[in-house]
């Protein structure tokens, strides 16, 4: 049995990297200190127990023994299609469906990958992990689910995608989303007893060769209702749905039913935890390696206005964020 591998950078930070290995634990128990990992539907979670900080060269890869599912480009749009008739009736306002990517990758590369995904998005979260538990990932996400420090607590609403750089304005089914997303983080917060709130937004957040709307939430936090918000804020309707329930059930009922793949770690959440400070990020902008091949999992929004050739087309700009770097290794 090898050694497991966990590498990863907070934005404009030093790269930490070390050997050990991931275990698994009870998603009740999240005052587990250390690095963890959750799926996207809280049924896995994953805590780092380091050895050594050896280097990074000196580690075998774990690939997953199973390539997981992909569907075309006809087969999302005619889904697509049928969640805009469906989601009315189930009284759905915002659905977000993801599909995965299949692109050729040399695996040799990954740690090239890891390294020039740091210095290509300082801004992000970027991180590498392998164990016989779940294969090799990576990724760079721009998204906090939560970062507590002392009393203070912060997360973010992030929803709305476009071209970097566009000439074209944020429209209508834009500005819905992300006040989705923000509504229903405000409310999980109340409902944790989290009244005050200071927030700044929606405004424009570059995120590689897209951005997105954007509104940052502060508030104080006393440290023993922090594992409660955890699980009141994940996830969002920034990967899920609202309401949450019913859109997680519609989600499962497409995605792993009809198309046959599994989220598994794609937006699930990612980072370290522990009494004095939790750094938690969404799992987005990321990918399963397995041997040969990249899979590549991305999402779209719908919401009533959506279509699903542009929603299609924003999973493939999304996807970019990593493609583009596969260029360059």
């Amino acid at each position: 049995m090898g050694l497991d591998i966990l590498a990863y950078r907070y934005p404009d930070k030093e790269v930490i990297i070390q050997s050990g290995a991931f275990k698994s634990f009870d998603k009740n128990d999240l005052s587990t200190d250390g690095f963890i990992i959750g799926d996207f539907y809280g049924k896995n979670h994953y805590v780092f127990k380091p050895f050594d900080t050896e280097s990074i060269k000196e580690f075998k890869l774990h690939f997953a023994n199973h390539e997981p599912n992909t569907i075309s480009k006809k087969d999302y749009l005619e889904y697509g299609a049928m969640l805009l008739r469906v989601m009315p009736s189930l009284a759905i306002d915002k659905l977000v469906y993801s599909r995965i990517k299949e692109v050729p990758f040399d695996s040799h590369k990954t740690t090239k990958l890891f390294q020039t995904l740091c210095k290509t998005y300082p801004k992000a979260f970027v991180y590498m992990v392998s164990s016989e538990l779940f294969g090799t990932w990576i990724g760079a996400s721009p998204e906090t689910l939560l970062e507590v420090h002392e009393n203070h607590g912060f997360t973010m609403s992030l929803a709305g995608t476009r071209l970097k750089g566009s000439n074209e304005k944020w429209g209508m089914k834009e500005y819905e989303e992300q006040q989705f997303v923000t509504d229903f983080i405000v409310n999980q917060l109340n409902k944790n007893g989290i009244l005050e709130i200071d927030s700044e937004g929606p405004y424009t957040s570059p995120a590689g060769n897209i951005e997105h709307l954007r509104t940052d939430l502060s508030f104080d936090i006393n440290s023993k209702e922090t594992l409660n918000l955890i699980s009141a804020l994940h996830p969002t309707p920034a990967t899920c749905g609202v309401p949450r329930k019913e859109s997680l059930d519609l989600i499962e009922s497409i995605e792993q039913k009809d198309c046959g793949y599994n989220r598994d770690l794609y937006s699930g959440y990612i980072g370290t935890s522990s009494t004095k400070r939790i750094q938690l990020y969404v799992n987005l902008r990321c990918c399963q390696i397995i041997k040969d091949k990249a899979f590549l999992y991305v999402g779209g929004g719908y919401t009533a206005e959506s279509d699903p050739e542009k929603e299609w087309n924003e999973t493939e700009r999304k996807s970019e964020t990593l493609t583009r770097i596969f260029d360059l290794l």
